[in-house]
Formats: structure tokens, sequence, C-alpha cells
């Protein structure tokens, strides 16, 4: 849930002008933050995408005891004040984990400072608080939902938690998250334990500094990562692709069977809680198999992916299929016949492995064809009579899909955010050790220039 407000600073006095602002922008947002949740608990039908509520949005949230509401309060308007104030361009919050509730406005605390920001709604659910800027770092370092909402859970966990003394900006948060990861991959806030030596007790809470962000955007870690990144946006793409049809009611018909929010979503929204790692992994794998079916000039080709569902855990299944078209067949002809062989792909997976949940097909053209055409379809796992069993085997025979069952794992994707450094490969463990230990000289030296 977002709330969005936008107030000019007041020209009063410095200490009045703080409550007054944070009142309008941040208290009045947590505000209908909280309101809004209560409305969604008791309303959950009532949830309309325009502004008369006359289009109920097609879609069901999830039970109240597996929903995770996120309040998200953007308050603009004090940039200006606050690079004053601090004296620095930045012109964004500090992060105060000790200020509660009315602590952000009573200046007779001892550690009391305007611009800076803890826990806005103690009593309820927690409220990040952003401005355009830091918001647009946070949005565009975790683009996917899963990436941003792990962060926003991360982040509240953290400012709650007492582990946190302070953060001279948001973007530090960022960085510290960034850069800490466990070794499946998974990104955390550090935490005392993590300094080598530290003696530190439960009362130890850690703090950052102000420039680790803008030191890291400049490492060659993060180029590689942003690079390595870049394949994944395909995903972003084909995402866009079937939402626009879906918005817009242009899908084309497949298997007799007329396209709806409803089937379309039960696909997409698998698509999209992919992470950006996942993403990368998957576009490569649907490139190159369009890469491999023109330069081997095959007809066909279909890949398969078994991972796990990022949000439940279930074992789920992609088929990627690309199919070369022919100039012999009319373009609703081949449509027809690509979208039915995906079918047999995705029903073959899910009878050769009762353990997946759900199949979802991506069908594209061949890089060498005329045009552009996807088909996307989901299916759950079937009850699988003998009826079914005996049409899947014909289809198989007919398009010659997988014609001994398939050994499917879920294995996990071992991609990491931050790509290994090639200066490694072929070096021993003491060449790559010593490369370490200069690397890390010249980032000291580059940390006190800074």
């Amino acid at each position: 849930m977002f709330s969005d407000k936008h107030n000019t600073w007041p020209d009063d006095p410095f200490e009045l002008a703080w409550k007054r602002w944070y009142n309008r922008a941040i208290e009045k947002s947590a505000d209908q933050i909280r309101k809004a949740d209560l409305w969604l608990k008791s309303n959950p039908h009532a949830i309309f995408a325009d502004g008369k509520c006359q289009q109920p949005i097609p879609l069901e949230l999830p039970p109240i005891g597996r929903r995770r509401v996120h309040g998200i309060c953007v308050a603009s308007g004090a940039e200006v004040a606050a690079s004053a104030y601090f004296n620095d361009p930045d012109g964004t919050f500090m992060i105060m984990p000790h200020l509660r509730g009315k602590d952000h406005v009573d200046f007779g605390l001892p550690h009391h400072r305007p611009f800076c920001i803890g826990d806005v709604d103690p009593d309820g659910p927690f409220v990040h608080v952003f401005n355009m800027a830091t918001l647009d770092i946070v949005m565009s370092e975790f683009d996917t939902i899963t990436d941003f909402t792990k962060y926003l859970n991360a982040r509240a966990n953290l400012i709650r938690s007492g582990r946190l003394l302070f953060s001279p900006s948001e973007a530090e948060l960022v960085a510290n998250y960034l850069l800490m990861m466990e070794p499946n991959g998974e990104h955390r806030f550090p935490a005392v334990s993590d300094v080598k030596g530290a003696n530190a007790d439960s009362d130890t809470a850690i703090a950052f500094v102000q420039g680790e962000y803008a030191y890291l955007i400049r490492s060659p870690e993060y180029q590689r990562r942003w690079a390595a990144n870049r394949v994944s946006y395909e995903w972003d793409r084909l995402i866009g692709l079937f939402t626009h049809g879906v918005l817009n009611d242009t899908q084309f018909r497949i298997l007799d069977t007329d396209p709806t929010v409803e089937l379309a979503e039960r696909a997409l929204r698998i698509m999209a809680r992919e992470d950006r790692v996942q993403r990368r992994v998957l576009a490569e794998a649907l490139i190159g198999a369009r890469e491999a079916l023109d330069s081997q000039k095959l007809a066909r080709i279909a890949r398969i992916a078994v991972t796990r569902d990022r949000a439940t855990g279930e074992k789920v299944a992609y088929v990627f299929l690309v199919l070369a078209a022919t100039d012999a067949m009319a373009q609703e002809d081949y449509r027809r016949v690509r979208a039915t062989m995906l079918q047999t792909y995705c029903l073959a997976v899910l009878h050769d492995d009762r353990d997946l949940k759900l199949c979802v097909g991506i069908a594209v053209m061949a890089i060498s064809d005329k045009g552009e055409s996807e088909d996307l379809v989901a299916y759950p796992q079937q009850e699988w009579t003998s009826e079914l069993i005996e049409d899947l085997r014909l289809g198989r025979e007919n398009f010659e899909v997988i014609q001994t069952p398939l050994e499917l794992n879920a294995t996990a994707i071992r991609a990491s955010s931050f790509p290994p450094d090639p200066a490694f490969e072929g070096m021993t463990r003491q060449q790559r050790r010593s490369l370490q230990r200069q690397r890390a000289k010249q980032q000291r030296s580059a940390w006190r220039s800074l």
C-alpha cells in the first residue's frame, strides 16, 4: 500500500515547521495505510480498478492468514530543508530506529533529531517511509516484486529488532543489504557477529556509515551484476507483453478456449514472482533455445526448467517451446499447432512428475521468422484418469514429444547476484587470497578518500 504526499515545507519557526510537515506528510499517510489495511480485511471484494468504483479487480486476495501488507509512505517536499539542516546535498531521511511514533516530533528527547525516521506506527503493521529519491534507489535495486518485498521484510525486521543504531541514509541500508549474502545467495543485513573479533552481547547494535552505496555502485562487482542482469529483462518484456494482452483483451484464442484474466493470471503470477537472478537464468534458457534452433537449423526445440515457487516453495516447471513457422502454413494454423504442441509438453511434464503443482508453458517463434508471436499457458497438476492418460499418449506419439518418461528434479539456481570475478579463474587459492588482500587495501585507501 502506497500513500504518496507532497507537502511544501512550512514557513514557520524550525521546530514548528518540522512538526507540521511530519504530521501532514508522514503521520497522515501512516493513518491512511492503517485504515486501508482494516478496510481490506473487512471488505476484501470492494476493491476497484477505476476511480468511480465500478470495475472490481478480477483477482482474489490471499486469505488474511497468508497475507502480508507492506505499508509505504512516500513523503516529499522537505528535501531542501533537510539538505540545509544536515549541510549535505543528499536531502533524504536518516534512519534512527529508537524514534517511535510521537518521538519523531518530540524535541525534548535527548537523542531527537528532525528529518530522522524510525518506527512511525509502532502499534500497527510496519510503515516504511521514503522520499522520491530513496524510493527510486530501492525500486531500481530491487525491481522485482520478490526482491522488493524481501528487502521490505528485512528492513522492517531490522528496524524493529533493536540491532540497528542508525543509518545516515536509505542508500546505506541498501548497500549493506546487497553486500551481505548467505551461501544460498539470499541477501540479508549485517550483524555485529559478522565483524571478525567483535565482542558483542545481545544489546549491541550496529551502525552504518556514509558513502558505502556511492562506493558500491562504482565497484567492478556492481558493474558485473548490472551487465549480468541485462538478459533478465527479456523475462520482464514477456510479462509486460502478456499482461498488455490481458488488460486490453487482445489475447489470441488458443486450444478453443476464450482467454480470461483468471487463466492468464495463474501463469503471470508465477512468472512475476521470480526474482532478478532467477529471471536471469530463465531468460537465458529461453533465449538460448531460440539461438540453438536458429544455429542448428532445427524445426523446433523445447527446454524444461524445474524449480520452486518463490512464495510457496511448491515444485513448478516451465516449458519453453520454439517452433519455426513455414510459408505453407497460415499464421492462425501455425499458432494452433504450436499451442497444441505446447499443451502436450506441459501435460507430459506433469504426468511424469506428480510432485509438480503447476506447469507454465511459453511458446515463441524462431529468430529467423518474420514477425513475433508468443503463447502462454498454465496447467495445474491433473487428476490422471485413464482417458486423459490415453489422450496424452496419442499426443506424445503424434508430435513426437518426450517419448520416454522424464525424471525431473528441482535444483536450486546457483547463480549469484554478483557474478564472480573472471580474474580469479585459473588461480590457485593462494593467488586468489593475495589478489583479494591487494584489492582490500585499495578499497580502504579509496574509502579514506571519500
